[in-house]
């Protein structure tokens, strides 16, 4: 995993996919966290960032995706666990194999032993209702770019 620790700072290189269905998007959070985010994971050395949503996805959730295209580079800084983050992610949209495998309307559990994630389909129309991090994309989602943009997101007010 790309990820450097310098005392209470860490460094995180991380991929992101955008699956979206039937006007809903899949997000997840860690269990007894207060807010929803995309899932993804931390890029592994000489690991392209796509390869690493099939990855993720399949440890996550036992399904393989399509990644289609690219939508964001997201410089991020924020805090979470006490620790400061500086982020470097790829957003991409992709598509699950089997989307209707997993309940639309309910919470569902993820497969990763390593970590308690719960999953939900969240309707594009209900997004400025939840905590989602980053917050630009209670928008984003909505609006997805037809190129990649470049995005910066600093919670911290650093730099």
């Amino acid at each position: 995993m790309l990820k450097f620790d310098q005392g209470s700072a860490r460094f995180n290189f991380r991929s992101v996919a955008v699956v979206i269905h039937d006007n809903h998007v899949l997000l997840h959070r860690a269990v007894g966290d207060p807010f929803w985010a995309l899932p993804g994971g931390r890029v592994e050395f000489f690991e392209n960032s796509d390869a690493t949503l099939n990855r993720e996805l399949l440890e996550e959730l036992g399904v393989e995706i399509v990644v289609k295209r690219h939508l964001w580079y997201v410089e991020n800084f924020f805090e979470y666990s006490n620790k400061q983050y500086h982020e470097i992610a790829n957003y991409f949209l992709a598509q699950l194999s089997e989307p209707n495998h997993f309940p639309m309307k309910e919470v569902f559990c993820g497969i990763e032993e390593e970590v308690d994630l719960e999953f939900k389909w969240f309707s594009l129309t209900d997004l400025s209702s939840i905590e989602l991090k980053p917050t630009f994309l209670q928008h984003g989602l909505v609006n997805l770019p037809m190129e990649t943009k470049f995005i910066k997101v600093n919670e911290l007010n650093v730099g």
